[in-house]
């Protein structure tokens, strides 16, 4: 099972714009990889504001490039709550253009008061795709390693982040890719946003990467456009938790 993280320089407040780079991506990478992950809000650009052009008809545009390039993708958009505020929501794709899996980030990044715009979604969302079971997070989550602890339980073998992570504490992004991995034994693929928001100053990191059981970098996408590719090995992951005992009740 083959895990792309997509390195595509960030287009912020231009869906449009931002579709266009996503569709050009998907067709250069067709054939090498099962599942493709953007970074978070990739069709606006993540700030702690409220977008109406990142509501439905970002989802559905999601859904119909899945279904262009007849592969899985992983997007995102900002989902109504009746009532509330929008959801800040990761979307699973599947290649004939069907939801396979929705999750909505659980930790709301508080240095950036995303709370004034963002409601906290319920729990942890997993699904299998390709043989793999996968487990869902975003961003500001990677620092909560439970959410990981339980994603270990439910018995996920790869958790997917989305990431709008600042190049300032880029250092703490592949550090926590890697614990997370290390500590449970599993693989933790990671796609972050890259370039500069002027609006808000702040300079995104890229290194989107693939981390395996061991808590090793296997791809790093660097700083640069492209796309770094991890192929989740399912059967190391269950034989290094074996080995490990991380499921029986004394580690759990």
């Amino acid at each position: 099972m083959r895990v792309c993280c997509a390195q595509v320089t960030q287009v912020w407040d231009d869906v449009d714009a931002a579709f266009a780079k996503a569709d050009a991506f998907l067709a250069e990478m067709s054939g090498d990889a099962d599942l493709v992950m953007f970074s978070e809000q990739f069709a606006t650009g993540w700030r702690p504001v409220c977008s109406k052009a990142a509501g439905e008809a970002v989802r559905d545009r999601w859904l119909a490039l899945a279904a262009k390039h007849k592969v899985a993708v992983v997007g995102s958009y900002q989902k109504s709550m009746e009532g509330g505020l929008p959801q800040n929501t990761m979307l699973v794709c599947g290649p004939s253009g069907e939801v396979i899996a929705e999750y909505s980030k659980i930790h709301m990044f508080t240095p950036g008061k995303e709370e004034r715009c963002f409601s906290a979604g319920n729990g942890p969302v997993t699904f299998a795709y390709g043989g793999v079971k996968f487990g869902c997070a975003i961003c500001f989550d990677l620092r909560f390693p439970e959410l990981f602890r339980e994603y270990l339980r439910m018995g996920c073998e790869c958790v997917l982040v989305q990431a709008a992570w600042p190049a300032a504490r880029v250092s703490d992004w592949e550090l926590l890719l890697r614990a997370r991995a290390l500590e449970n034994r599993g693989f933790v693929a990671g796609a972050a946003c890259m370039g500069f928001d002027s609006l808000s100053g702040t300079d995104y990191c890229g290194r989107s990467m693939v981390c395996d059981y061991e808590g090793r970098i296997v791809s790093d996408g660097g700083v640069f456009e492209g796309g770094c590719v991890g192929e989740v090995d399912v059967e190391g992951v269950r034989e290094m938790r074996r080995v490990w005992g991380l499921y029986s009740p004394d580690c759990l």
